[in-house]
């Protein structure tokens, strides 16, 4: 039988001299550099146990242990199933118990195999935190100052590459709140800021590692990004803001993207000093721009650098624009979304052929949901082309997220039918994309009527409510809450192509996120609906469906579930009465009495039971007085007039106007009723209310009592901003309709009329 070489180096390994076991490992790792399908083969060789063994055996030889560590190294390079083979053969221990040595060669071979590792997301990170290896990693951060002196190409700079290694390990160790906290008060910002100085500049790459162990420290931690404004380089005490700027203008594009995403997940914090914004502001932002066509070859600490700065740039970019109207507008002067069109259409590039695809009818399209796009097969990787497409759509996304000049030039950029046709594309991450684009877009009313529909948003968008990614459906929920909206042509698509019945499907989906966008959806539909309407959604619903979501565990559902209650009672006396027919009158007040009273209450759902009342005391009589037979009800809404939030406070008073609405049946049983409960004093006290729309409300129900005032109690028009009115609406202000949106889960505002702002 004929013995192959790499056979008799899996062999040689059970040998009991040790230079014969080293031999064969060296020859191992001479096979398995850079040549995937050797990797795999000798893993299925099961040489890996044997590889560990060796490591954590204190008897083996430095040379061999080194060697070890090298081929543990590569092996990790290979994929995400290599690296779980090298966690299942429990090779993370040993190869952190490197770092601990004293000879430097099984140091960094230990690091750099281990920073292999952590490159995967699937790697463990909690040994790190335990058992000290963090204080391992941090000790290994400060190479000696006499490698300052010699060329680089010295022996002496063995301290650097370790130290730059010690850093890139940090930078994937540090992502979640628990780890970036364990790091930092291990003592390793200071020692990082450190490297940043001027003096380390002639090692670049360390300097890269430092700023990326940095800015992941920071991300999305307020706690450890003051801990980084706050710190000195050791070397001549520069504060470590200015030392991070002077990288943003660095000739190198990787160093200048990772100092600006280190400011930019500081600024996000709230933590970056007044006396840098400015600055920083007029650096990164056009520094971003300008890495969105980053094309020259580079290399840097990720291998191929260019592809790396292309990928993250516009990522980055969208970090630091999305929450702010003023940085959107700073981007559309620099020419930022002109730029991102380039990046996702090319120079003169031509639209995409749109093509109608074939929706079913509802009664398919609940039994059977269409699916758009295939989805990726299992561990297909996402290429860099792909990868930097992704990265553009969220940038575009964010940049037009506030302010309508923005959609505007996106509009003008002709990127609307590349993210229509990217919301079909096979890549999940893209279709994703493509739909956060869409809301964005979608929170502009001349965008709904127009160029939304012309570019064929409406059954993309709603298919994808069927996709096979979890991820995808919440997105395209979300986007699809201002489709519906009454104003946008696309609602009647949705309507005739079976949304009702698919919302409903997902609002009754395990996930929360799902099961609020499918609720917050269905409550915009119902804005401004017809009785017809109403009914279909409330047949495929069910009282009892929306009497579970009211009662939800998550507080924001229940919120979304309350105004839909709330947008169901707006009308005519006709669907008061199918509300009180469908849940029974009872339950009615039985719910109000619940959310008012219960005594930690967001104020949100108390706001949304009160305009329950509020729409539910523009019925009959019989209707009215359902209210007024509950005395803790009417006792919540006195309560709630002295509340600290004037939504509140509005509210109550509109329970008030249309319970003593002067034309009505039994009004004045009711005001007699009310002035003997306080409500009459209680008004007088505010009528030197600090919010305006609290003093005018206070005026009209005042006339109803027929005191202090002149002013007529008649139906009023509502126009105005979200947060108190209806948009573009001409009603009685008895009846309110809410179809605000704030982010997912938050307030859905204190009235009706809104864009989704999610």
């Amino acid at each position: 039988m004929v013995v192959t070489k790499h056979e008799a180096a899996v062999a040689a390994l059970r040998s009991s001299d040790q230079q014969e076991r080293t031999r064969a490992v060296r020859f191992i790792k001479n096979s398995v550099i850079g040549n995937r399908t050797k990797k795999e083969l000798y893993m299925k060789m099961g040489v890996t146990e044997r590889l560990v063994k060796f490591l954590s055996d204190p008897t083996s030889d430095l040379d061999l242990r080194v060697q070890v560590s090298v081929v543990l190294g590569s092996f990790a390079y290979g994929n995400d199933q290599n690296i779980q083979m090298l966690v299942e053969a429990g090779a993370i221990t040993p190869l952190l118990a490197t770092l601990s040595s004293k000879e430097l060669k099984l140091v960094e071979a230990g690091a750099r195999a281990l920073k292999a590792v952590y490159q995967s997301a699937h790697a463990p990170r909690g040994d790190v935190v335990k058992n000290n290896y963090v204080q391992d990693l941090i000790s290994l951060l400060t190479p000696n100052d006499f490698t300052l002196d010699k060329p680089a190409s010295s022996q002496r700079t063995v301290p650097v590459r370790i130290s730059e290694v010690a850093a890139g390990i940090l930078a994937k160790v540090s992502l979640a709140h628990e780890e970036q906290m364990h790091v930092a008060r291990a003592g390793a910002i200071p020692l990082l800021v450190a490297l940043l100085d001027v003096r380390w500049s002639a090692y670049p790459k360390l300097q890269e590692a430092a700023l990326d162990a940095l800015a992941n420290l920071s991300r999305e931690n307020p706690t450890t990004a003051q801990m980084i404004v706050s710190c000195k380089a050791s070397h001549n005490f520069d504060r470590s803001v200015p030392l991070i700027l002077r990288l943003v203008r660095d000739r190198r594009p990787v160093m200048r993207l990772l100092a600006a995403t280190c400011l930019t997940n500081i600024y996000r914090t709230g933590s970056l000093p007044l006396e840098y914004q400015q600055d920083t502001i007029l650096t990164v932002l056009p520094t971003l721009i300008k890495l969105f066509t980053e094309t020259a070859p580079i290399s840097s600490l990720y291998g191929s650098g260019w592809a790396t700065v292309q990928e993250k740039a516009p990522k980055v970019f969208a970090d630091m624009v999305e929450p702010s109207e003023d940085l959107q507008k700073a981007a559309l002067e620099a020419d930022a979304i002109s730029r991102l069109a380039v990046v996702i259409i090319g120079e003169g590039g031509e639209p995409p052929e749109v093509v109608e695809p074939k929706v079913k009818n509802r009664k398919d399209a609940k039994k059977s949901p269409t699916k758009t796009a295939p989805p990726a097969q299992p561990g297909a990787t996402c290429g860099h082309a792909e990868r930097v497409k992704e990265s553009a759509f969220r940038a575009v996304a964010a940049v037009c997220s506030l302010r309508e000049e923005c959609r505007k030039q996106v509009i003008d950029a002709k990127l609307l039918p590349h993210i229509v046709s990217a919301m079909s594309h096979p890549n999940r991450r893209i279709r994703i994309a493509a739909c956060e684009c869409t809301r964005s877009l979608s929170r502009s009313v001349k965008n709904l009527r127009t160029s939304l529909v012309d570019a064929g948003v409406g059954i993309p968008l709603f298919q994808l409510l069927s996709d096979e990614s979890v991820e995808v459906q919440t997105t395209a929920s979300a986007t699809l809450c201002n489709i519906v909206l009454d104003f946008s042509p696309m609602k009647k698509t949705v309507l005739e192509n079976g949304g009702v019945e698919r919302l409903v499907d997902l609002a009754k989906s395990m996930d929360d996120r799902l099961r609020l966008n499918a609720v917050w959806a269905l409550k915009n539909l119902l804005f401004q609906a017809d009785s017809e309407i109403k009914e279909r959604v409330m047949k495929e619903l069910g009282w009892d469906g929306l009497l579970s979501l009211i009662n939800d565990n998550e507080t924001g559902i229940q919120e979304q579930a309350l105004n839909l209650l709330r947008n169901l009672a707006c009308g005519k006396e006709s669907d008061i009465e199918q509300v009180f027919k469908g849940l029974g009158e009872d339950k009615v007040m039985d719910i109000l009495e619940t959310k008012l009273t219960k005594p930690t209450q967001s104020d949100d759902i108390i706001l949304q039971a009160l305009y329950v009342i509020v729409n539910v005391s523009t019925g009959n009589d019989r209707h009215k007085a359902a209210i007024m037979n509950r005395e803790t009800i009417i006792e919540a809404i006195l309560g709630f007039m002295s509340h600290t939030k004037s939504l509140i406070r509005v509210a109550t008073i509109w329970c008030v106007i249309n319970l003593t609405w002067t034309d009505d049946p039994g009004a004045q049983e009711r005001v007699i009723r009310l002035r003997e409960l306080g409500f009459e004093t209680r008004l007088a006290s505010m009528m030197d209310d600090s919010n305006m729309d609290v003093k005018d409300r206070v005026k009209t129900a005042l006339a109803n009592f027929g005191a202090g005032s002149d002013t007529l109690s008649a139906p009023m028009e509502i126009t105005g901003t979200a947060e108190g009115s209806s948009i573009g609406t001409r009603r009685s202000r008895r009846e309110r309709e809410d179809v605000v949106f704030g982010s997912l889960g938050a307030s859905g505002g204190g009235g009706s009329g809104g864009r989704y702002q999610g």
